[in-house]
């Protein structure tokens, strides 16, 4: 029996997801010695997915000075790789723009901050001469609608007076016009992919601010009213949709770049790693999450090898921390879910070892289940 072990994210930053599959590891293998058991290279990085390609394909990495959403001097990193016999950057926006770099800004911090160093990233990679970029963009706290990374790709963008807005301002809040031809010349040879991935794992615990509706709304009209006159300058079809959140999402530059944009950065990244054929070659699949729920069934891990265990009719089991109400809405997703919470403990620091040995009984119990059925069918 082939055991396949894939731990999704934790919303939890002090539970592992690699020591829990090696938790689930270690009980499967006390149950069942001679099991063969493979465990997806899941990786707790801040750098996200590049840092799952590099796993499990290779790269190296290339550190980059930026600007940060709130114009500070940072030093950030991307994955150089080959797919497919192309030299390929991936580049991962949350460590320039992502949640965690909002804690404690103000709402002016917010209302002005840029996407500039999005597009620094992919400039790098341009001027080295990569052809093709792979831009995993996750979740934004920049509400410029991508004009700042635009800006550092070479767009010029005018007030309503003519006078160029300068870099390291939020562009669209005085935003009236945009010149994209430099951007178009810079990006004529190179193709873009934008994986859209949208559940970080990132939970602020310090108190932080938001912006107001009122700004949201105004930042939105002036999204709406610049990408029309981009439209038409450009014939372009570009269509932000009022109260989308499309000022935050940045995937509407891209469409300006005319990048190929994906819903799935975990199912492109199984298809360009050949993790898919992994997958299949499994009799079971064990995955783990905090709790499955709505949001949880949002991750892509899980998203993604539920999907192919469906297809391929593979018993799947996911451990969780907790149950939870609506339970029934996922059992036609899992061949099982379980619990792993024994006693009443809370993930907290002191908790860590606790929590791994509950992971390691559970499966250990399951593998010792399953593999008392499979002697008795055999």
């Amino acid at each position: 029996m082939k055991f396949l072990i894939a731990p999704g994210k934790y919303h939890d930053s002090s539970i592992s997801s690699k020591l829990v599959g090696q938790a689930i590891y270690s009980g499967i293998s006390r149950a069942l010695p001679n099991a063969q058991i493979v465990t997806m290279p899941v990786t707790d990085s801040k750098y996200g997915m590049p840092a799952l390609v590099a796993h499990t394909i290779g790269g190296r990495w290339v550190d980059l000075p930026f600007f940060d959403a709130f114009w500070q001097n940072k030093m950030g990193t991307y994955l150089l790789t080959n797919i497919d016999s192309q030299d390929t950057a991936i580049i991962d926006t949350e460590q320039i723009v992502g949640p965690e770099l909002a804690t404690s800004k103000t709402r002016n911090d917010l209302f002005h901050a840029t996407s500039y160093g999005i597009g620094e990233f992919i400039m790098d990679a341009v001027t080295s001469g990569i052809h093709e970029i792979v831009i995993c963009l996750g979740t934004s706290e920049t509400f410029d609608g991508g004009l700042g990374a635009l800006q550092a790709l070479g767009a010029k963008i005018y007030d309503e007076g003519g006078d160029l807005i300068p870099e390291g301002e939020n562009p669209l809040i005085n935003g009236y016009e945009a010149d994209l031809d430099d951007v178009y010349r810079i990006l004529r040879k190179v193709r873009i992919t934008v994986l859209l991935s949208y559940s970080s794992s990132y939970e602020s615990k310090e108190k932080r601010d938001y912006l107001s509706e009122t700004q949201k709304d105004f930042l939105e009209d002036n999204l709406l009213y610049i990408t029309e006159k981009i439209n038409k300058k450009y014939n372009l079809d570009i269509h932000p949709m009022p109260h989308s959140g499309a000022i935050k999402t940045l995937a509407g530059a891209f469409a300006m770049m005319r990048a190929h944009i994906s819903r799935s950065s975990f199912e492109w990244i199984a298809n360009v790693t050949g993790m898919d054929e992994t997958i299949r070659s499994a009799d079971v699949m064990i995955t783990a999450t905090d709790e499955v729920s709505a949001e949880s069934m949002h991750d892509e891990i899980l998203f993604h090898l539920s999907k192919i265990a469906g297809y391929s009719k593979m018993p799947t089991f996911v451990l969780c921390n907790n149950f939870i109400d609506d339970f029934e809405d996922y059992e036609q997703l899992f061949t099982g879910i379980f619990s792993t919470q024994m006693s009443n403990y809370s993930t907290k620091v002191q908790d860590e070892q606790l929590v791994f040995e509950h992971y390691e009984s559970i499966a250990n119990q399951l593998a010792r289940t399953l593999g008392a059925f499979h002697n008795v069918n055999h």
